[in-house]
């Protein structure tokens, strides 16, 4: 059995706490403020669930200090992010002592039964923590080297820019001066939305996926524009600009995707419009500068503008990417271009999931310094206002979308997935079970933009952020102690509806913020617990995610929950309230292999849910 580590509460919260104070990293935010981390986001330090002591996971004498460091040990409440302010004056430093301190954190986690620490995220009572000497105390902050900042960056994300420089990247900055254009820098970072959420700065967690935190591009204002609603992470693009992203493609994994979105509204007070821009760059469309889409040089250009891209991919070719050059279309038949107040703003998101065996590791580098750099660029003017287009009007397009389903189907298997749903049933029979099935919860983008559908948790609106998937969505249940949850379904990897599909946990209606999740990896082979002779059991799957202890199911397949008491934002050193009793569930099915595109909806068995709660007992 899987457990979960977070930390359990101590006493009663009350629902919908005001939130008063805005702890770590966000102190001093407004809207959202991207988080300083990678899939290790600063973990709290908890004893596994539910043993209440924990041994040392090793000595501190395992790790004796070198010369250019010293040793400190985990001590409950401990976290990467708060060790690091600690030694070095910034939480942003956490990297530095899970480098220097990998072997021991990956030994703990793997010693409390967790298959690794997720780069950092868990550490235990016990560990020695190596703390490098500081080093480099007069370079100055990255975020002083930034132009301009406004007041809601985060001098953490500034750090997140690749440490050796990218020769094309140098080429293009070369031609962009040549061509008479202006540039100006952003950064690349990890947020993490439930922190965010726990720390105030998001109205709602969203229904994140915790398997796969989205990389984003934090850009600065251009001079005298509108202020952006919540900067830096979405930002306006004058009707002549462009936006162009240059680096290295992620390792190799299931799924890979540069999403542009536009969001309407503010993430900190919400509701949100959230729609995708079009099809999304992803594994089996980028184009690279190398034989595979996976860790090769390449580029994307983000524009509404005819002439501004043609001269954009001129610049691109002749610094080396010339057939590595991808195109999001920001067409303005549907989207307001401009940096004044009724524009519309945009964000760009990145999204990494499940990486190929014996690449995990890298991916892990790849979310922690993404090997990328973005660049707002726009021709230069004879006037000192920026804010104005130097170009006549030359709108782009809307371009034609990809074609969703083959016409191929999982809808023959319904038969299994019945005789399924049943055998589990019977393997619980002190239980009661209660049948919750995921429905369509999202809208599509583009029926969504024109109907005005928000974000406003519990309600979806437009939640996917990606045509590349389909993402069913189940009503709000009770899981209270004492009960347990069944998933089951089809496997759409082993169907080939998707290239990627999960099944993830939420908590709390409104604060819809990430639990767990398994992918089609993890749930290979789960349905033969129930089907053993079954030829269909391949294609099929059942995990179980219980509250209720040793008096529910054990085994492989079953991941131990929090209890419904747990404090879920104590681990990001936050008081937000999140009722954890009330969960919701997620099925994602991403990208179909034959049409690149997310499968048609109609062609899935949707993924069902059974609550088990104990029998009466007879008096």
């Amino acid at each position: 059995m899987q457990k979960l580590p977070i930390r359990r509460s101590k006493a009663p919260r009350r629902r919908r706490m005001a939130v008063t104070a805005v702890s770590g990293i966000a102190a001093g935010c407004t809207v959202l403020c991207p988080a300083p981390i990678a899939l290790a986001r600063p973990a709290t330090t908890t004893a596994p669930v539910p043993t209440a002591l924990t041994a040392p996971s090793q000595a501190p004498a395992e790790d004796a200090a070198r010369d250019d460091e010293s040793v400190r040990t985990v001590t409950d409440g401990d976290t990467l992010w708060s060790m690091a302010e600690e030694v070095y004056g910034s939480g942003a430093r956490w990297p530095d002592l899970y480098r220097a301190s990998r072997d021991g954190i990956e030994k703990a986690a793997r010693s409390h039964g967790l298959p690794s620490g997720g780069g950092g995220h868990w550490i235990f009572a016990g560990t020695a923590i190596r703390t490098p000497a500081p080093a480099a105390k007069t370079q100055a902050p990255a975020v002083k080297t930034q132009a301009p900042a406004t007041k809601a960056q985060d001098p953490a994300t500034k750090t997140r820019t690749p440490a050796t420089a990218d020769p094309h990247l140098t080429r293009f900055e070369r031609q962009l001066a040549q061509a008479g254009y202006t540039s100006q820098s952003g950064s690349e970072a990890v947020f993490d939305l439930d922190r965010r959420y726990c720390e105030g700065t998001l109205f709602s967690g969203m229904w994140p996926n915790p398997q796969s935190p989205y990389i984003v591009s934090n850009l600065p204002e251009v001079p005298g524009q509108t202020a952006n609603t919540n900067p830096p992470v979405t930002w306006r693009l004058r009707e002549d600009e462009a936006v162009v992203l240059i680096g290295t493609t992620p390792p190799p994994e299931a799924y890979f995707s540069f999403d542009l979105t536009m969001v309407r509204g503010s993430l900190h007070t919400g509701p949100v419009l959230w729609p995708a821009v079009g099809d999304p760059v992803n594994r089996g469309t980028v184009k690279t500068a190398g034989p595979t889409p996976f860790g090769q040089p390449f580029a994307l250009v983000m524009t509404g503008h005819e002439r501004t891209r043609a001269e954009v991919h001129e610049m691109l070719a002749a610094s080396g990417l010339g057939g590595a050059i991808n195109d999001a279309t920001v067409p303005p038949a549907m989207f307001r271009l401009g940096l004044g107040e009724d524009a519309d703003q945009f964000l760009l998101g990145i999204r990494t999931a499940a990486p190929e065996p014996g690449f995990e590791k890298a991916l892990d580098a790849y979310r922690d310094a993404p090997p990328l750099q973005i660049l707002r660029v726009r021709p230069k003017g004879a006037s000192a206002d920026q804010t104005k287009p130097v170009y006549a009007p030359a709108p782009l397009p809307v371009p034609r979308l990809r074609t969703a389903g083959t016409g191929a189907t999982e809808l023959d298997l319904n038969p299994s997935l019945q005789e399924l749903r049943q055998r589990i049933i019977d393997a619980h029979p002190g239980f009661e079970a209660r049948d919750v099935v995921t429905e369509r919860g999202f809208e599509q983008s583009y029926p969504g933009l024109q109907s005005n559908k928000v974000i406003d948790p519990p309600t979806p609106g437009i939640g996917a952020l990606s045509n590349d998937a389909d993402d069913p969505l189940s009503p709000s249940f009770s899981l209270p102690d004492g009960s347990f949850v069944v998933a089951y379904g089809t496997n759409h990897v082993a169907t080939r509806q998707a290239s990627y599909s999960s099944i993830s946990l939420y908590a709390d209606e409104e604060a819809a913020v990430s639990v767990t999740a398994k992918n089609h990896r993890d749930l290979e082979g789960t349905a033969r617990d129930y089907l053993p002779g079954s030829p269909d059991a391949d294609k099929l799957y059942a995990w179980t995610f219980s509250r209720a202890g040793d008096a529910g199911p054990t085994g492989p397949h079953v991941t131990e929950l929090p209890s419904a008491k747990t404090d879920f934002c104590a681990q990001y050193g936050a008081e937000r309230p999140v009722d954890m009793s009330r969960m919701q569930a997620v099925a994602r099915a991403y990208m179909q292999p034959e049409t690149l595109t997310h499968p048609a909806l109609s062609s899935l068995l949707l993924d069902r849910l059974l609550v088990f709660t104990p029998k009466p007992k007879s008096k």
